[in-house]
């Protein structure tokens, strides 16, 4: 898990597999049970990678997950401070 500051500029990077490259990955945040994009956004590099630069604000646990079209990845942790 990993620990922010609230507004504090982080990087989420991970690696898609069958995205194509220039495809769009963006950030969606759990608030009050729904998931919501978030203005994070970045293009799929050739090699599957992508990374993204990000500021919460809600402090506490955030549940996030990185989403192409109908496809999620995985929910994971950060926590703002």
């Amino acid at each position: 898990m990993t620990s922010v500051k609230a507004w504090e500029l982080f990087r989420i990077t991970g690696k898609t597999t069958g995205l194509k490259a220039g495809s769009k990955v963006t950030l969606q945040q759990k608030q009050h049970g729904k998931w919501v994009t978030l203005p994070a956004a970045a293009p799929v590099a050739r090699n599957g990678s992508y990374s993204l630069g990000v500021q919460l604000g809600l402090k506490g646990q955030n549940d996030l997950r990185i989403v192409n079209g109908e496809t999620a990845s995985a929910v994971f942790h950060v926590t703002v401070r």
